[in-house]
């Protein structure tokens, strides 16, 4: 397989610019190349998936440092954007940020939701609208977004519709296969938003019920891809090798594929599936978890630990004493002693 012949510049330093090479597949192929939505062209398909206290600006750089060819932002509340709130401005808005880059959006008010589409358009800060029509979350589900529009698709057909006419920017849908396993309604509700004009549909294999537990399903995603038509069709659940691609490919003909908790302490996957091996090398992995440490000082100040602590315990979950480290580190807020932490550990 081939390997880059030198470093890369930002693993020693993290105010290095942006270097989209590494973006690029060793060798394009049916299951890893370029993708087009819309007007937009991603320079692969491997997407990263959002994910809420996971997914802020410095991990979104990291993902694509390390070849991600998409980043879609935490879900953000188009509610609290058209209010101007200053901490979901800055929950979207990285000044690293790489692109090409989505802003996911949730809420089932057609007008708030264009409203705060077209502030976003704005801003300049992104090249595509994501509409959230899959969060399990209690919080965001009682208020009829996120998989809640699983149930009323006509609402979600709405929502596009009125997305689309406040911005240029590409609409994209994410959702999951239903609400429940009684009502598992994938097929029909891709076809709605398809028809309002979504132009690209993510869909996670797993029901609102099953929330991120047991296996995803993807036996529920063959057949969307013919639904799908031209637009392009991303499968996600449970992508973590490359093994993983082959199969949802073979099974789906799916146009892309979004990663979530498979690359939480695994940063590097993106890198494997583009036929890169250089990142495999354990003294790699602890520059690169380095550099994601350093990074997050540097986006959150004090909070950084705290908020490293889901990517710290996933960078140590094959260590043979991850359940110990992970006690004595639940509370730990001194940079330091993690830093020494995943030294040793990437030493062993």
């Amino acid at each position: 397989m081939p390997s880059l012949q030198s470093e890369p510049a930002w693993l020693e330093s993290p105010a290095t610019a942006f270097d989209s090479s590494l973006q690029q597949p060793i060798q394009t192929s049916e299951r890893i190349k370029p993708l087009q939505i819309g007007k937009l062209t991603l320079p692969n398909n491997l997407v990263l998936a959002p994910m809420a206290g996971v997914t802020d600006g410095s991990f979104r750089l990291l993902c694509a440092r390390l070849g991600a060819g998409f980043t879609i932002s935490e879900l953000a509340s188009a509610k609290a954007i058209t209010m101007k709130s200053r901490q979901t401005i800055d929950m979207v808005r990285f000044q690293g940020q790489a692109r090409p880059y989505a802003v996911q959006l949730f809420g089932a008010d057609p007008k708030i939701m264009a409203r705060a589409a077209a502030f976003i358009e704005e801003l300049q800060i992104c090249d595509a609208i994501d509409i959230n029509m899959g969060c399990p979350v209690p919080k965001v589900v009682k208020t009829g977004a996120g998989s809640a529009l699983m149930k009323t698709p006509e609402l979600a057909a709405t929502l596009v519709k009125a997305v689309k006419q406040a911005v240029s920017l590409p609409v994209t849908i994410k959702c999951r296969i239903g609400w429940s396993e009684n009502s598992i309604n994938v097929r029909d509700f891709v076809k709605t938003v398809v028809d309002a004009g979504a132009e690209a549909v993510t869909v996670h294999a797993r029901t609102r019920q099953a929330g991120y537990s047991g296996t995803a399903q993807w036996h529920h995603l063959e057949g969307i891809k013919d639904i799908c038509g031209p637009v392009p069709f991303i499968a996600n659940g449970d992508i973590s090798s490359p093994e993983h691609v082959s199969q949802l490919y073979e099974r789906t003909g799916c146009d892309g594929y979004m990663i979530g908790r498979g690359c939480v302490g695994k940063p590097w996957l993106f890198s494997q599936l583009l036929g890169h091996d250089y990142f495999l090398d354990h003294k790699i992995q602890w520059k690169i978890f380095r550099h994601h440490l350093i990074d997050m000082l540097m986006e959150h100040g004090p909070t950084a630990v705290p908020l490293f602590r889901v990517h710290l315990f996933g960078y140590l979950k094959s260590h043979a004493n991850a359940a110990r480290l992970r006690h004595a580190l639940c509370n730990e807020r001194n940079p330091e002693v993690v830093l020494q932490t995943g030294h040793d550990f990437f030493s062993t």
